[in-house]
This record gives structure tokens, sequence and C-alpha cells, in this order.
């Protein structure tokens, strides 16, 4: 298993020396715009293939979701997401959720697209873990004046300890990947702590995961407490 070279950088700017994997940061934390997505979506795999990066873009609206996507190096389409929750604003506009949690394979790991809010539910990481993702990718807004670290430690550094498996947050108020304790050289659960300086670069391997204790894996019961919970 290849390892995943992250460089977390602004928009349309060239990968970190060495990176074969890329996310946008964003600015404003706002997602692009239904009207603009097809030609933004064009751009993000043009600038893929050019590059010869997988790429995760910003969020983006489509037909009324909230959605992440990862573009493979052929500067194709590999997998899309759609929000399973939505924040007080995006529902107030009427942002669909959806009930489908999908994971990609690749070279680096199996992925799983976590979008926005969604990384502050606890079932959804335990669910992404149990179908097999060890990489959870998150684009986040955040609103002006309500950052605080808790929500850095009850969002992605939670998701990385319940579900043993790296996560890396990327929001218009922090960055930060997180992985269970025993991977972090200083214990404290983080491989890069939250900051805002760019690009923001870090090597990812999922055979180092192989080495921890696996979470205990849900039980039936369990598991269809946590779907309910999702769906509803």
């Amino acid at each position: 298993m290849k390892e995943l070279a992250l460089s977390v950088g602004e928009p349309w700017t060239s990968p970190a020396w060495g990176s074969n994997f890329v996310m946008f940061a964003t600015e404003t934390g706002q997602p692009v715009p239904e009207p603009q997505t097809r030609e933004y979506l064009r751009r993000c795999c043009k600038y893929a293939r050019h590059y010869q990066v997988w790429l995760v873009p910003e969020r983006f609206v489509l037909m009324g979701y909230q959605c992440m996507c990862l573009i493979d190096p052929q500067g194709k389409v590999a997998g899309a997401q759609k929000a399973l929750h939505n924040s007080p604003a995006h529902r107030v506009a009427g942002g669909k959720k959806s009930a489908s949690l999908n994971i990609f394979p690749s070279e680096m790991g199996s992925i799983f697209l976590c979008v926005d809010v969604d990384i502050y539910r606890p079932e959804v990481a335990r669910i992404a873990a149990a179908m097999g993702a060890q990489i959870i990718l998150c684009n986040q807004s955040i609103l002006q004046g309500d950052y605080s670290s808790s929500m850095v430690l009850t969002g992605a550094w939670n998701a990385a300890q319940l579900a043993g498996v790296y996560v890396v947050a990327v929001t218009n108020q922090f960055h930060c990947v997180c992985t269970p304790i025993p991977l972090s050289p200083l214990k404290d659960g983080f491989l890069s702590p939250p900051g805002m300086r760019l690009p923001m670069t870090q090597t990812l391997s999922v055979t180092e995961l192989s080495t921890l204790q696996r979470p205990k894996p849900l039980s039936r019961k369990l598991y269809a407490l946590h779907r309910n919970e999702l769906i509803g």
C-alpha cells in the first residue's frame, strides 16, 4: 500500500513537492454555489490530471446537496459523498441530506469523505470505519466567531480516536491531521496540530493503523441504532 503524501494548499496553487494527494483549503468555508459547480469540477479535474495527483476540492452544491468528491490522477471523479446532516444555516436554506455513506478504495487506503457537520456525529465515523474506511477527509465551514478548540476535539480528533483512523480536517478556521493517540509523536492525537499555515503537509501510512488494536466492531444492534441516528 502506497503512502498518502498530503498537501493542503490554496486552490489552484502547485502541490507541495513530493505530494500525491491534494486537498484545497477554503477561505470562506462556503460551498461552491450550484450554478458554478459544473465549471468548478471541470477545472478541478484538469488540475488533478495536470499535476498527476489525487484531489479533494472544496465542498460544492449539487441538486440541493452539499457534496465532496474525490478526483483521481487521470482527472476522473472517483466518487462523491453527499452531506448526511446539515448545519442550521443550510437547513434554513433548504439544503437536503442523504442517507447513503460511501467508502472509496484507493492505492493509499480506503477513504471516506466527511461533509461539513457530519464530523460531529460519532456514528458517522464509526460506521465509516466499520465499512472499511482508513482515512477520513473532512471539509467544513465554521462561522466567524464560533470557533473554539473544543470544536476540534469533538470533531476530527474524536472521530480519529473512536474509529481508529486518520482524519484530515480542512476548514476556514483551522486545518489539522488527527490520528489515534499511539501513532502521534507527542501522544496527543495529532500529526499536524490545528493551525492556518499553508501548505500543510503530512504523510499517512495506513499500514501503521494495522499495528493498533482496532476499535470494538459495532454489534448488529448498535449498527442498526447508529444507522437510525444517521438517517434520522
